[in-house]
């Protein structure tokens, strides 16, 4: 009866998958579990007010705003060499855009084996 069951687990599973990327950050010495703290400079909201106050200034001068952001992935979109994300703190939303030329190949890579649901932290 448990076969039929959606609820039911099985070993092709979301919840397996999950469990084999998790295993595989273990191993590569990157355990999640042991990044207790981000250190957080604005909530979402924070930060897109301060860039739309200032960026006519940030745009004259050439400069960026530099943020740090932490929440829940609540959705991700891998489109080649670029990718979009939407992270959701306690205040609101807000969209990244990640691009391979601007982290390395190698964080790259890590980015796309992130899950939507994973809690992360983003400058």
């Amino acid at each position: 009866m448990a076969d039929n069951n959606p609820n039911v687990l099985n070993d092709t599973s979301e919840l397996k998958v999950r469990r084999d990327k998790l295993a595989a950050l273990c191993e590569a010495g990157a355990n999640p579990f042991e990044i207790t703290k981000y250190d957080v400079t604005h909530s979402s909201v924070a930060a897109i007010k301060e860039f739309a106050d200032n960026e006519e200034a940030l745009t004259a001068e050439g400069k960026e705003l530099t943020v740090r952001i932490a929440g829940r992935m609540v959705g991700k979109r891998v489109m080649g060499k670029a990718s979009f994300a939407h992270v959701l703190d306690g205040e609101g939303k807000i969209q990244l855009y990640v691009s391979r030329d601007d982290l390395g190949e190698e964080a790259y890579a890590g980015f796309k084996k992130w899950d939507v649901g994973d809690i992360i932290g983003v400058e």
